[in-house]
């Protein structure tokens, strides 16, 4: 099983900022009860689990476990912890990952993942906020809060039978859904300018505005790996090497007209040299080439404030 202990947000990929989600994070983190994060392989399904976190105040630590590498023969006591001589070359006692969450958060990476006799398992872990040891009796009170992750839908797997419907249920007192960058193709353009700004200071080097031939590709790309993908394209693209590694596919799924995505791609260049400028006109006309009184009014036609 692979788990890690973490008290900060990791930059691998930044939170969704949808309003809906941030109201739901910001009115559950306080609370002590249960969270479902749903999205595919990519979406920032870490990054809001930690962040979550991190606005709950819990005292005890960020302890992530990653459900697809439970080996089912140690699965138990890895999760639940074990007393020496539980079973041959258990030498010595120790605490399961659930016990050391005690007075933090534990983090159930995708749980779509998890055999289901573990689910019975952990579904009594859950309800009782406790456990047994293997090879003892003696009940463990664990004070955690739980944050389950999940790529495939579970209501759609406990229909088929793959994932029990008492363990889905008592996960999902709140979900939350993070959408597929595809799906919200306005935000690609703005995450990559500020991604290749991370990674020129990371890496120290210099970098211009990516060519608007670049941008249009990037709008017409399939972004399956998400945001995660994306910060991979804005690493190659400061290093110098091919942003783009595979072919713009899946067409059909581009509804963006050429119109449009030209239209993305100069309101996120307007929004970014004013970022940088400090929202002064006059610098941004000279940053970008244009009389002033352009500028204005292209600002207004894309809808751009200097708010």
């Amino acid at each position: 099983m692979s788990a890690s202990y973490q008290n900060e947000e990791t930059t691998d990929s930044p939170f969704t900022e949808c309003p809906i989600i941030e109201a739901t994070v910001n009115n559950a983190a306080p609370l002590n009860i249960d969270i479902l994060l749903l999205g595919e392989t990519g979406t920032g399904k870490d990054t809001l689990a930690q962040r979550i976190h991190r606005l709950s105040q819990r005292r005890g630590s960020f302890v992530a476990v990653n459900c697809a590498a439970i080996p089912e023969t140690l699965a138990e006591s890895q999760l639940f912890g074990v007393n020496s001589g539980a079973y041959t070359g258990a030498m010595q006692s120790r605490a399961g990952f659930i016990e050391t969450a005690h007075l933090g958060t534990l983090y159930l990476d995708e749980i779509d993942s998890m055999p289901l006799p573990l689910q019975a398992k952990l579904l009594r872990v859950l309800e009782s906020r406790g456990v047994e040891r293997l090879g003892s009796t003696r009940f463990i009170p664990v004070d955690m809060r739980v944050i389950a992750s999940a790529q495939q839908s579970l209501h759609e797997m406990v229909e088929q039978g793959v994932f029990r419907r008492d363990l889905y249920f008592r996960l999902s007192v709140v979900n939350i859904s993070l959408p597929a960058l595809r799906n919200q193709r306005e935000r690609i353009i703005p995450l990559f300018l500020n991604m290749i700004r991370q990674e020129a200071e990371y890496f120290k080097y210099l970098v211009s505005i990516p060519p608007s031939a670049l941008l249009q590709q990037l709008l017409c790309h399939p972004w399956m790996g998400n945001i995660r993908e994306l910060r991979s394209t804005a690493k190659r693209f400061v290093l110098g090497l091919p942003p783009l590694s595979l072919p713009v596919l899946e067409r059909q799924d581009i509804e963006m007209s050429l119109k449009e995505r030209l239209q993305q791609i100069e309101k996120s260049l307007i929004e970014e040299s004013l970022r940088r400028h400090a929202h002064c006109v006059d610098n941004v006309a000279v940053d970008l080439g244009i009389a002033k009184r352009t500028l204005y009014y292209r600002m207004k036609q894309l809808e751009i404030s200097l708010s």
